[in-house]
């Protein structure tokens, strides 16, 4: 009877070392995985199955001829983008509800009884500046190798959707 009593005592004095050892190697593996995660590469798969045939520096590379649109100040005067008014534009709007795919349903304003679409017919006009429509080539080749935040709440994922709209077009 004494011999069966130790045996279960023993089992239980093993299985706190078992458990901490078990955390212990946990902590250690999630510690060490975003130390090195940045030293792996991005992506494994294309340095294996990369052809030999070298790669292009650039996605997009525009001719010499095309000119990149650009912010256009007015003569004698600042742009400053935080002051202005909005102003009717008769090109919008450049994606609705149903042209993108990043609009989740339920944020369907045309499903769920908007009549109309006059408020997708604005756009922001600097004082003293023009700014241009959105390139999307240009806006990915502008933050290539960056990274891009949208902090916040439904807002910043509304302008997060916005722009995955924008450049899908």
């Amino acid at each position: 009877m004494k011999l069966h009593a130790m045996e279960a005592s023993g089992r239980n004095h093993l299985q706190p070392k078992f458990v901490l050892i078990i955390i212990f190697v946990t902590l250690v593996v999630l510690t060490i995985i975003p130390v090195l995660y940045p030293l792996i590469g991005y992506p494994l798969y294309v340095s294996k199955a990369s052809s030999s045939r070298p790669l292009p520096t650039t996605a997009y590379e525009p001719q010499q001829s095309e000119p990149l649109p650009s912010i256009k100040i007015s003569e004698g005067e600042d742009c400053d983008i935080f002051l202005g008014e909005w102003v009717r534009n008769h090109a919008a709007p450049y994606y609705t509800n149903t042209t993108c795919w990043a609009i989740h349903e339920h944020q369907n304003c045309m499903k769920y009884g908007r009549p109309d679409t006059e408020f997708m017919k604005w756009k922001w006009k600097p004082d003293g500046c023009e700014l241009p429509v959105l390139n999307p080539a240009q806006f990915l080749e502008i933050v290539r190798g960056k990274s891009l935040a949208f902090v916040g709440d439904s807002l910043g994922r509304n302008q997060m959707q916005s722009l995955i709209c924008l450049l899908s077009r």
